[in-house]
């Protein structure tokens, strides 16, 4: 079997960068209630890289998409990365907490959308397919999950960001080695057609659909770690619920291929809608070990299903030379706006019911699968 050299470098790169969200989702919150932070204040912490995501990746992205630097770009927001992480050793008065998570959100989590241009540009070019690519980010999550779940359980939450930088170095080397956007002609980029694709009805139910799926999980994000300490789960078992929805997750990215008409852009949104419907409201009254870990499950449909609906729609559908904005506008409004509003709600919520705060997650369950509907209509128009 002929392993493309391509798709090497494409995996290496989803690896590094879901390794550290591997070590950030699970364990970010619990490094920052390790400071002093307060549920409300760690709410507030994450919506800060969420809401900067709004006017960074628009601009990163659409400057990277007119002047051709995308793989450029992409490398040195890994670098301002790391030197903010670093920075976090120094924090202490709250605002340059708030300070610091600004900065991330126009650095590393920046980096997503402009590496993922990149990688979907490689894929379309040279008939590859995105799902076993995307794979070895989630391989990686699970690794990266199991191994700081057991670091903290030997040497507490303060090794946590240690492990970050280390990471981080890992991701500075494989944007260097990403391959660059495919040398075709290419359409001249203009801020009137970035315009008009931001304001297409059809991409605007898209983002609606997706931000449902994805801030669905605003709750188990910011306090997943921490609910489960609360009654009385273990720093390997809770590694090892995360790594069950990772897992769930593999499995929907190694069907992809072979999922046909079932993998339409609509269709894989409206699983995901069904799976927060279903997930979200038993977590909120479940604290049995097997019963989570059966819930865990899920992860596949409310995030898998979502993410590959997203990325199907954007591969299909993003005008030639608007790639790198087109993902931009996507992460900006989804991660950026819509998580940006549900990540202090949840701090709020969590704050005021504890666990029962997930039934509100369910709500955007409903929501997301009513705009997936609307959005199949409208591409069958």
């Amino acid at each position: 079997m002929t392993i493309n050299p391509i798709s090497v470098r494409l995996s290496l790169f989803y690896a590094a960068y879901f390794a550290v969200v591997g070590i950030m989702l699970p364990y970010w919150p619990a490094w920052l209630e390790s400071r002093g932070l307060s549920p409300v204040a760690i709410g507030a912490v994450l919506s800060v890289g969420f809401w900067v995501k709004l006017v960074a990746h628009p601009v990163l992205a659409t400057v990277a998409d007119a002047t051709g630097t995308l793989k450029r770009t992409t490398v040195l927001l890994a670098l301002g990365g790391l030197t903010v992480y670093g920075a976090f050793w120094f924090a202490g008065p709250f605002w340059s907490y708030l300070v610091l998570a600004f900065l991330l959100g126009f650095t590393v989590q920046s980096i997503m959308p402009l590496g993922e241009a990149l990688a979907l540009s490689a894929i379309k070019l040279r008939g590859l397919d995105y799902g076993p690519i995307r794979i070895w980010g989630s391989v990686a999550f699970i690794v990266a999950a199991f191994a700081v779940g057991a670091a903290t359980e030997r040497f507490g939450d303060p090794v946590i960001l240690p492990l970050i930088l280390g990471t981080m170095v890992v991701l500075i080397a494989s944007c260097v080695w990403l391959p660059g956007r495919g040398g075709e002609a290419r359409k001249p980029w203009s801020w009137a057609a970035a315009a008009r694709l931001v304001a297409n009805r059809r991409y605007l139910v898209f983002i609606a659909a997706a931000g449902c799926a994805q801030a669905s999980h605003a709750v188990f994000y910011g306090f997943g770690t921490i609910s489960w300490r609360t009654v009385g789960f273990g720093e390997s078992a809770i590694g090892m619920l995360w790594s069950l929805g990772v897992v769930a997750e593999i499995v929907v990215f190694a069907l992809a291929a072979r999922l046909g008409r079932f993998a339409s852009a609509p269709v894989l949104l409206a699983a995901a809608g069904i799976g927060a419907m279903i997930r979200w409201p038993l977590t909120a009254v479940t604290d049995d070990l097997i019963a989570v870990g059966a819930l865990q499950l899920l992860h596949g449909l409310t995030f898998g299903a979502a993410h590959l609906g997203a990325m199907r729609y954007l591969q299909d559908n993003a005008p030639e030379g608007l790639e790198a904005t087109a993902q931009a506008f996507y992460y900006a409004l989804v991660s950026g706006v819509v998580m940006g509003l549900a990540m202090p709600v949840a701090g709020f919520f969590y704050d005021a019911y504890g666990q029962a705060a997930y039934l509100t997650m369910g709500v955007l369950g409903v929501l997301g699968l009513g705009f997936s509907a609307v959005l199949g209509r409208i591409l069958k128009a």
